[in-house]
C-alpha cells in the first residue's frame, strides 16, 4: 500500500471538531445494528483505544524514544467489547473518548518540529490482516488521525443512526 501523503502535523482546531463531532453523535445514539462490521460500541471503543496507543507513542516521543505506532488489539472485537464493557456502554466510551482527545490535542500543540518529524513505526490492522507496516513521521500520523481515520469513523457512525 502506497503511503498516503497526509500534512507534517495535524490541525488541532480541526482535530477538536472531528472528535467532538464523534462524541455528540454517540451521546445521541440510537444506532441500528449493522449488516456487517463493527456496531457503534466498538467503534467507539476502537477511537478510544486507538487514542490511548498515540498518546503512550506520543509520550515515547517526546522521551526521545522509538515506540511502534499500532497494535492488533487495536481493532480485536473480543478486546473492544470488554473495553465497551468496561465504560458502561456508549455514554462511558463517550466521555473517555472526549478526555482522551483533550489529551491527544493538547500533545499535538505541544509538539516540537523534531518531534513531529521524529520517525515511528506505523502499523494497521484490519479484520486480522496487517494492511500497513512502515516508518512514517509522528506529525504524519496524527495528522492522519484528523483528515483519514476519524471522518471515516464517523461516516460509519452516521450510516448506523436510525
Amino acid at each position: 500500500m502506497a503511503q498516503t501523503d497526509w500534512a507534517n502535523r495535524p490541525n488541532t482546531a480541526d482535530m477538536r471538531d472531528q472528535y467532538r463531532a464523534v462524541a455528540d453523535l454517540a451521546r445521541r445514539g440510537g444506532f441500528r445494528a449493522p449488516e456487517s462490521g463493527w456496531p457503534a460500541e466498538l467503534v467507539l471503543a476502537h477511537l478510544v483505544a486507538t487514542n490511548e496507543n498515540f498518546l503512550a507513542v506520543g509520550a515515547g516521543v517526546q522521551r526521545g524514544e522509538r515506540l511502534d505506532c499500532g497494535h492488533p488489539e487495536l481493532v480485536e472485537d473480543e478486546a473492544l467489547t470488554r473495553r465497551v464493557a468496561e465504560a458502561g456502554g456508549l455514554a462511558g466510551l463517550a466521555g473517555q473518548l472526549e478526555a482522551t482527545a483533550d489529551r491527544l490535542a493538547a500533545h499535538a500543540d505541544s509538539l516540537t518540529d523534531a518531534e513531529a518529524e521524529t520517525q515511528v513505526r506505523f502499523t494497521v490492522y484490519h479484520e486480522g490482516r496487517q494492511l500497513m507496516d512502515e516508518p512514517r513521521a509522528w506529525g504524519n500520523i496524527l495528522a492522519g488521525q484528523t483528515t483519514f481515520h476519524l471522518p471515516m469513523h464517523l461516516r460509519q457512525l452516521e450510516a448506523l443512526t436510525e
